[in-house]
This record gives C-alpha cells, structure tokens and sequence, in this order.
C-alpha cells in the first residue's frame, strides 16, 4: 500500500494543456475518485500515474518513490481499463495468472493467489472459461482479478463499470467499495458518472478543462461547493440557477427572478457584484408537503412535465417569462401539467455566486 502525490504536475499535447498544475495527496489506504466531464483531464491524469503518457513538467510520487522515470512495470501499480483488455485465447484463470507468470512466481504461488482472488470476486467456478463465454458483468470481475493477484500498491480503475447495464453497475460498485475496504489498497478511479463518485470515494476530485476545481467529501461537495461549475456536476437533477437582480422594495432588499419579486434572506450579504443563484431541486417543495422547520420564499410557475419515479416526482416548471428550472417533490403531490402552483424554496439551502467569476459568495 502507499500514498499517491501530484506535484504541480502538467501533461500537454502540443499546444493543447491536457492537465494543468495538479497537485493532489491521496492517502494510503484512500479511495480518490476523479470525475468531470468528457476532456477534462481525469483519464490523463491517471495514466500519467501510471506511465502510461509521459509527464510534461511536475512530479508524481508514489510512497515516497518519485516515478517520472520509471516504466509501468516498475510502479508497482495495477490498472483495470474499460474495454476490460482479456487476452480472448486465455482461460479465465490464464488470464489472471499472466501478469505472475511474467514475474516469475513459481506455480505454486500463482495458483493460491489466482483462487483466492477468484473467491474474492466469486468466480471460481469460472476460471476454466474463455472470455468470450462470460456475460458483461463476469469479464468485469476478471479483469479487477487480473489486478488482485498482483497485490500492487495501488489500484487504478478507469471507468470500468461504463460497459455494464444500469443493474449490474450498482452490484458491481458494491463489489468494488467492499473489495477496497477488505484490501486497505489505495484506489484512484476515474469516471464520468457523478452517481458512480458520491457513493464510492472517500473524496472525489472535480476537474474541468484540465484544472482540480475541488477535492473533498461527497457530502462536502453536495453541500459546500467551491463553485457554479461544482455545483451544477456534482447532483441529479443538477442544480438550479436563476440569473437575478438585486434591488429594494418598501425600503427591504429583495431579489428578482425575471418579473417576480422574492425577499432576500436576512442572513445574506451579497455586496454590489451581479449575482446568480442556485437551489437544487430536492430544496423546492410543493406547497402541500413543505415540512414544518423550513423557512421559504415563493415563486410562480407552471408544470411543464412530470416524471414519476416512483420515490418522488421530477417535475419540470416553467415561469410565466419563460424561466426553467427543476424541482423533486414528493409522490404524493398533485400535480398535473399546465398546472399553476406557488413552489417554495428553502431559504437556507440557497446559493449565490459571483455571475463573472462563478466563486460562490454565501
């Protein structure tokens, strides 16, 4: 096991800046989750750990190993792809004994190491197959296999539920946060699934265009994020935001959202900068099922279209200026679309950030 460390680390391909001045510290022992859209700089990232692309300047440590110099093979890491990557002419057990075989472990070993792993995984009954007679999810087991056997320092998993249908993906997330915390292995995993981040890391660091925009908790992410970009990735429905002004009315400060009129929370300071506000949809309530402690603010709207997800409505509202937003109310709410309601925003789960910066003010 070891601690991972990218220090001012920057990858670029040509004039293009894939990862831009990383520094992060993974602890031993941590599950990391990268996550961010398509080109953000994740998957770079992680094959610079693992020597896979060559590091352009900065330094990534391993323990306290630097590794810029050294090959794959030497970094005592072990890395699960999408595709899987299984040798189609091996067993599953010849592919999983491969890589010991190449190091030279006696047979005895690879045979001990291979069922044990196997029984970890609950393939044992597989390991005389061949690849292409395992569904999805089985290919899946074999290649994080592949990777146990060779009880590396650190585990690096590059979206490797992405092929799996909806089903198999959450078993297979289970299977995986369960397998780290029997290993007590450092993981790095990389996906683009915001679902996939908040129930597996320890911490989950956002990147966009290249650039680390926060590393911490899920739950400090969902609840305290850096900023409008954090906010908006991080949460499904993603967040709400409303570009809005700020003036007074009968001497009080009030915000205005298109032509409605809401009174600013007293515990705000939003100085003279113009604003943009954020409220996630579980934050606004019907007017039937608005719980007792929740202090709110009114706004006007009409349903557009209702999803029934059977825990709960996503219903999509629209104000009479053309004004969208979403809201996750409770199943028991009637609701029919063309309809009016007065929605009610919980004022202490509101947003402000800086409208040019994207910063978040309060």
């Amino acid at each position: 096991m070891a601690s991972v460390t990218f220090e001012q680390v920057t990858k670029q391909f040509g004039d293009y800046t894939a990862v831009n001045n990383l520094n992060l510290e993974i602890a031993d022992g941590e599950f990391l989750v990268f996550v961010g859209p398509s080109g953000c700089g994740k998957t770079t990232s992680l094959r610079l750990l693992a020597g896979l692309e060559t590091i352009s300047s900065g330094n990534i440590w391993i323990g306290d190993r630097p590794v810029n110099q050294l090959s794959p093979k030497d970094r005592d890491i072990a890395m699960v792809f999408q595709s899987y990557a299984l040798y189609p002419h091996m067993s599953v057990f010849e592919n999983m004994a491969f890589s010991l075989q190449l190091q030279g472990n006696s047979k005895a070993d690879i045979k001990k190491r291979v069922q044990s792993a196997a029984a970890q995984l609950g393939i044992e009954t597989l390991l005389h197959r061949k690849p292409k007679e395992l569904s999805g999810g089985q290919r899946q087991r074999v290649a994080v296999g592949r990777a146990i056997v060779r009880q590396p320092a650190v585990f690096l998993m590059d979206e490797p539920l992405s092929n799996l249908d909806a089903k198999l993906r959450v078993q297979a997330r289970k299977e995986i946060s369960k397998l780290q915390h029997d290993l007590k292995t450092t993981f790095i995993y990389v996906t683009h699934d915001q679902v996939e981040a908040m129930t597996m890391g320890d911490r989950i660091a956002v990147m966009k265009d290249g650039i680390l925009q926060q590393v911490d908790s899920p739950a400090n992410l969902y609840n305290n994020p850096a900023n409008k970009f954090v906010a908006s990735f991080i949460g499904s429905p993603a967040m709400n935001f409303f570009e809005i002004e700020q003036t007074t009315a009968a001497g009080n400060p009030v915000l205005k959202i298109g032509d409605q009129t809401l009174p600013l929370p007293s515990s705000v300071n939003l100085g003279n900068n113009p604003v943009t506000l954020g409220i996630r949809p579980e934050n606004i309530y019907h007017p039937q099922y608005l719980p007792p402690d929740i202090h709110s603010i009114k706004i006007s709207a009409i349903v557009n279209l209702i999803e029934m997800m059977g825990n709960e409505l996503i219903v999509y509202l629209q104000t009479s200026d053309n004004i969208e937003f979403v809201a996750r109310i409770d199943p028991r709410a009637e609701v029919a679309e063309g309809q009016e309601l007065s929605w009610l925003f919980d004022t202490e789960r509101l947003y402000f950030f800086d409208r040019d910066m994207e910063t978040v003010l309060a």
